[in-house]
Formats: structure tokens, C-alpha cells, sequence
């Protein structure tokens, strides 16, 4: 294995590969452009799978420091910005567009930190490599007569790991770990590091990232490089599992485990609930919890905002004789993909305005194209004047009210079209909002513009 590790680093003269002692290497950038494919989340409940846009700068210390910066957008030009900086003690994430986290601190632990360093290394295989060897022998079967070598070895989190390595080259021309695969290609210098320029990641067979990128190798890092930037608080306690009333007969769920929101509106007969997240298991709970709130009334209906699994996957706990659940046009497939017929079967589709009667309440649903998800609906309930959404509008919990994208746009021209009187708009995400404070966020939009 000795060659190996020797010829890690190589240069090309007259076409003919030749070994270079591998300089120590303190931190490796790199700058990174790619496509995640991502399931149950598309634009279009026909579609069960999304290409997300990915952008990513990724420092890598010897030591097990990391700092990631990570773009994306999502379905309805929805812009995700994450700074992540962290050591072998834990790490921790900051939401540098203030909208999803606001301007709270997602700290992680010691464990969670490894297994994210451990990770990032199979995107620079000639460290992780070089890491590989001092931790552990790079044993695997093969003669010195074959052109590749499988190694088994324990990654950065000390995880099963195994690799196949070129011997002439010493190019690593894949990983597989427990969860993925990494796939090289396309090698290239970078000074005295030989880093491949793109990188497929399957998981379960299929692919679910491809990356292109190049590399810059440092021998000196400043340390305030991975300083969080200035202004962000500890992530603030939500207190117990609680129904908060918002107004007569009209509740929020607060304090999930997950951080997720689910609504509903009470009757003299029923109840309408908005939105089922994030598992059975959450949803079990919350159930329990309406129940309490609304004894003796019938839970009716499911109203599904749309049909992404972070927001229908605790649907099966609600679902019983009498119960409909209700998306917008084409929802049903989406429903059926992903929770079984059973669930399915409960289904009713919107595509037009509809009204719920819960007794002495009438819901009024109206769907609504959006270009988050083509299977939207917006639930209005006239008498507390409150709107219930999903994706749509959104505050963080803790912070300053951000500009809307696309969605709250769509919200408006809905709320002026159907001339709604709103008070209250209550989303699944994020703290309920004022018209007072969607209208800001409508200006931010404009000013931004």
C-alpha cells in the first residue's frame, strides 16, 4: 500500500505517469456546482423526483475542522443559504438569509460532527486516503499484478468504509460507505494535489448527486474562517406540545418535536385540520392533542397544503372511517407514491373553491397552482379571518420578517382575487404572521427587486 499512498500525488511527462512525494496537506477547499435529485418534493405531484441546483465552498482541516457554505433552490425560486463551521467537539448551522432558522443556532454534538467531517472527506479522496492509512491498515484482496486494489478501512467517525484504488495512478476511482457510494472521475492537478473534477453519489443504486468541483489546497487556514458571523442567538426553548388559540375555534399545534406546525379549526360537529408533518409518529401525538382540545368532535377532514413528505408523511394517523383527506389536482398520485392505497383511498381532490362545514364554522378551501407545487391549497376561515398555508408565506420563528419569493406573491394575487379578509396567516412553518407583517414582507419582495 506503500506505492499507493506515494503516487497519490502525480504529474505527467511525455504521458507517463510518475510518483511524487505527497506534501503534508493542511486544509483543502473546494468549490463546488451541482444536482441533487430529491424525492417527494417536485413541483408537480406527477413527479417523483426534483433537480435541485446545489453550490457549496468546503474547507477540510487535517485536524477534523470543517466550515461548508451551501446554496440551493428549491421549486418556487425558494433560495436556501447555510453556513455550517465546526471541530471534533460538535458543530454548528446559521441561516445567513434569516428566513428558515432565522437568526437562531442549530448546534449539533460531538457524534454528529464527526459523521459530517468523516463525510465531507469521500468529496477529496486523496485526503481521505492519506487519513484512512493513519488510522488504520488499507488491507483488501488483490496481487501486485492487478490493475486495482479494494481496500477496507474505518472513515473519520470510525465507520466501515471500503475504496478501490487504480495502483499506477493511485487514483481512488470509488468509495461505499453504509449509505453511499462515491464514484471519481475526470482526475486533475490541483498544485501538488490530485483531485477528480466530478463526483456521482448513489445511494440504494441510484444516483442522488452529481458534483463538479475543483480544488485549492492551503497550508494555513485563518482561524476566523470558522467564526459564525456576527448577530445569531442560541436556539431558543419552544416549550411543551401545546394547541395555541389563535382566535375562537381556530388553533395552532407549538412545540414539536420537529419544529413543525399543524392548524386546525374547530365546529359544534368536526374538525378541519391543516397539514399532517413530519411522521406517524409526531402526528400520533398531535392528534392525541386535538382530540383534548376539540373532546367530542369529529376529526373530518385532512386538508393537505401540498403533497411534499414533510408535509403529508403523519397522514396515516389520522386516517379512519368518515375522515377525507383533501388535496389539490393530481395530489392523489403523490399520496398513493408515497403512503400506500390505504391512505389514498381517503383522498379527494380539489380543483375548484369548496366549502367545509364543521358546524356553526364553514372552512372555504381554494387551490391554487403554485409554481411550489402545482397541487396547492389555501384554507380560509372566514369567521376568526384567519389563512391557513403551507410554503407559502413564512416568518422564522426567531427573527426579522424576511422578503417573500415567489409563493407569497401567488398568496397575494389569491387574497385579492377572492377578496379575503385576513388577519391571521398561519403557516407550517415559522411563527403565524399579521397581515400587517405579510404586507412588509410583500414590500421587502419589491424593494429587493
Amino acid at each position: 500500500m506503500s506505492a499507493i499512498l506515494a503516487s497519490i500525488c502525480i504529474f505527467f511527462a511525455g504521458g507517463n505517469a510518475k510518483a511524487q512525494t505527497m506534501p503534508p496537506v493542511f486544509a483543502v477547499t473546494l468549490e463546488m456546482q451541482g444536482i441533487r435529485l430529491v424525492s417527494h418534493q417536485a413541483a408537480t405531484p406527477q413527479n417523483a423526483v426534483q433537480e435541485i441546483k446545489l453550490q457549496q465552498q468546503l474547507i477540510l482541516q487535517q485536524d477534523g475542522q470543517f466550515r461548508s457554505v451551501s446554496e440551493s433552490v428549491w421549486p418556487g425560486n425558494i433560495k436556501f443559504h447555510f453556513l455550517s463551521t465546526g471541530n471534533k467537539d460538535g458543530f454548528a448551522t446559521v441561516d445567513l438569509l434569516q428566513w428558515r432558522q432565522g437568526l437562531e443556532i442549530d448546534r449539533r454534538p460531538a457524534k454528529d460532527a464527526r459523521n459530517a467531517y468523516a463525510d465531507f472527506l469521500f468529496l477529496s479522496p486523496a485526503l481521505l486516503l492519506e487519513q484512512a492509512s493513519k488510522r488504520t491498515p488499507l488491507n483488501g484482496p488483490g496481487t501486485e499484478n492487478d490493475k486495482y486494489q479494494e481496500v477496507s478501512f474505518d472513515d473519520a467517525a470510525g465507520r466501515p468504509a471500503s475504496m478501490i484504488i487504480e495502483r499506477i495512478s493511485g487514483q481512488v476511482q470509488s468509495a461505499k460507505t453504509a449509505s453511499a457510494t462515491y464514484e471519481y472521475a475526470d482526475y486533475s492537478m490541483q498544485g501538488n494535489f490530485l483531485q477528480p473534477r466530478q463526483i456521482t453519489v448513489k445511494s440504494g443504486g441510484k444516483q442522488v448527486l452529481q458534483w463538479h468541483l475543483k480544488a485549492q489546497v492551503a497550508e494555513h487556514i485563518d482561524a476566523h474562517s470558522f467564526d459564525l458571523p456576527a448577530g445569531y442567538i442560541e436556539l431558543q426553548d419552544k416549550g411543551i406540545l401545546r394547541a395555541t388559540l389563535i382566535a375562537p375555534g381556530t388553533y395552532r399545534v407549538d412545540g414539536s418535536e420537529s419544529g413543525y406546525h399543524t392548524g386546525f379549526s374547530v365546529g359544534t360537529h368536526s374538525v378541519a385540520i391543516y397539514d399532517a408533518p413530519i411522521s406517524p409518529a409526531e402526528a400520533a401525538k398531535v392528534r392525541a392533542l386535538i382530540e383534548k382540545t376539540a373532546p367530542g368532535r369529529k376529526l373530518a377532514y385532512i386538508v393537505l397544503s401540498h403533497t411534499h413528505r414533510d408535509h403529508i408523511a403523519g397522514t396515516p394517523s389520522y386516517v379512519q372511517d368518515g375522515v377525507q383527506v383533501l388535496t389539490g389536482k393530481d395530489g392523489k398520485l403523490a399520496v398513493e407514491r408515497q403512503l400506500g392505497q390505504d391512505v389514498a383511498s381517503k383522498v379527494r381532490e380539489i380543483t375548484a373553491r369548496q366549502e367545509l362545514d364543521l358546524g356553526d364554522r364553514n372552512i372555504h378551501i381554494y387551490p391554487l397552482a403554485s409554481s411550489h407545487a402545482s397541487d396547492m391549497l389555501v384554507a380560509y376561515d372566514k369567521a376568526s379571518q384567519t389563512l391557513f398555508q403551507g410554503d407559502l408565506f413564512y416568518l422564522p420563528e426567531v427573527g426579522p420578517i424576511p422578503p417573500v419569493f415567489d409563493g407569497g406573491l401567488e398568496l397575494d394575487n389569491l387574497m385579492k382575487q377572492q377578496q379575503l379578509q385576513v388577519q391571521q396567516l398561519v403557516g407550517v412553518h415559522g411563527r403565524s404572521g399579521s397581515l400587517q407583517e405579510f404586507q412588509k414582507a410583500l414590500a421587502l419582495r419589491r424593494v429587493a427587486k
